[in-house]
């Protein structure tokens, strides 16, 4: 995708996942990805807010760390992002404290007070987070021609927090991953011409042309032939493969080892799993027969300490050859690895995070605990559509289940219906969107 200047494109740096989903969206705007709260974007006096939101944060993001603790902080995280039953169904729309403490934040204390400085009056805004959405939203309201403002959902399911306190007047639109947040947001009072399910925004780089989907397609197949070495997968699904994919035969020889990535997380609530994996998995790696890729983010006390269990697993000799660290302090860069690391990944490890949504590009989700009711429902959404597992054994036994899983063609299943099942298309129709107003809503997540 080419560089053009169609919006403006907002994120903070609340962990990694709302700057993942704004960093595919990059092109559409000729600025820089204004990450509020942090750096130029913000005035000494609003940082004060942010700093310790951030703090609370990876925190709450590590409570399983701390077991002295871990208990009230969970109560603290259900209360705080508590998501309602969806059945059964009723009206959501008046707002809940979160709201009303939010709106008195932005009209008392000036959150975001300074964030229409930094756009464009008559470009779109593209928001990650709710606060700045919901900010503009209300400092907007006094224009006469306001710009149009959106706030991408960046999970399956959202709390209340995320919706203005009058949905009905507000101008906010809403770009959606899947069905359920779609749902969830018209319960809260969002009108239907409000809401555009386009896909949560996965990057160009690992899918292709809009129309063929080139690279999704050739990392795919070569994926599913790692993971069906029994072929035992392609004895059902061979034909659908071809017609699908667009090959009119199959590769004849399948690959005898495969590639696991463990996503430790941006809070590095992920890191005490690590030393345990690397026990299991040593003979394997030390063979050859499996590739191990750690994705360290963006914290360097999370790479020191993966590089401490590397050590202590005696397989210091395995680094850039077996096992393959992911890093970068420029949370951007650290993207772009990932991003092309991602390409040779057939197994994804995670909490069900925002990379939950990453199973349509064909990755099997291997779903850590989750932590929170938003990864508590993206891991519910997962397993509905079958991409995600639930791993059936302990960490320190991941050689031997893994092995099973891949054996019986489970995995290749999960990366088959993941593709099948989940959006892919989100950056091109966000694009289209910005670029002249074009919408539609496809049933089947393979049409553009």
């Amino acid at each position: 995708m080419r560089k053009l200047d169609l919006a403006r494109i907002v994120a903070v740096h609340m962990g990694l996942g709302h700057l993942r989903a704004a960093f595919p969206l990059k092109k559409l705007s000729q600025k820089e990805i204004i990450v509020w709260g942090s750096g130029s974007y913000a005035d000494p006096g609003e940082k004060k807010y942010w700093r310790p939101i951030r703090k609370i944060y990876y925190f709450l993001s590590r409570v399983g760390s701390y077991p002295v603790v871990g208990g009230l902080a969970l109560k603290i995280i259900l209360f705080v992002q508590k998501i309602p039953p969806f059945y059964p169904k009723k009206d959501l729309s008046s707002p809940t404290l979160a709201v009303k403490f939010l709106k008195f934040l932005i009209k008392k204390a000036g959150l975001c007070r300074r964030l229409p400085e930094h756009l464009q009056d008559d470009l779109p805004v593209i928001h990650t987070f709710y606060a700045t959405a919901i900010a503009l939203d209300i400092i907007s309201a006094r224009k006469q021609n306001p710009g149009d403002n959106y706030l991408m959902i960046c999970d399956a399911d959202i709390n209340r927090v995320w919706v203005p306190e009058k949905p009905a007047e507000s101008r906010l639109k809403y770009l959606v991953p899947c069905t359920q947040a779609k749902r969830r947001l018209l319960s809260y009072g969002v009108k239907p011409e409000k809401i555009f399910m386009t896909g949560f925004p996965l990057p160009p780089e690992n899918i292709g042309t809009e129309s063929g989907l080139e690279v999704l397609k050739i990392d795919l197949l070569a994926r599913l032939w790692r993971l069906d070495p029994g072929g035992k997968f392609f004895a059902y699904h061979s034909h659908s493969v071809r017609h699908l994919l667009g090959f009119k035969k199959l590769p004849e020889i399948s690959d005898s080892n495969f590639t696991v990535m463990f996503a430790i997380g941006g809070a590095g609530a992920q890191t005490e799993c690590v030393h345990r994996i690397l026990r299991s998995l040593r003979n394997s790696l030390k063979a050859g027969r499996v590739r191990l890729l750690l994705s360290c983010g963006v914290n360097r006390r999370v790479l020191e300490k993966t590089l401490k269990y590397i050590n202590q697993a005696g397989l210091w000799d395995q680094l850039d050859l077996n096992i393959h660290l992911i890093f970068s302090e420029n949370v951007f860069e650290y993207f772009e690895k990932f991003n092309r690391w991602l390409r040779q990944t057939d197994v994804l490890w995670t909490k069900p995070s925002e990379l939950s949504f990453f199973c349509a590009l064909g990755l099997p989700i291997l779903m850590a605990e989750p932590i929170g009711p938003q990864e508590e429902l993206n891991k519910r959404w997962l397993m509905e559509i079958h991409a995600g597992l639930v791993p059936p054994g302990p960490p320190e036994y991941c050689a031997e289940w893994l092995t099973d899983l891949r054996e019986n063609g489970r995995l290749a299943e999960a990366a088959w219906d993941g593709f099948l099942k989940a959006r892919k298309l989100g950056t091109y129709k966000i694009r289209r969107l910005m670029e002249n107003g074009e919408y539609s809503e496809e049933i089947s997540p393979l049409k553009q």
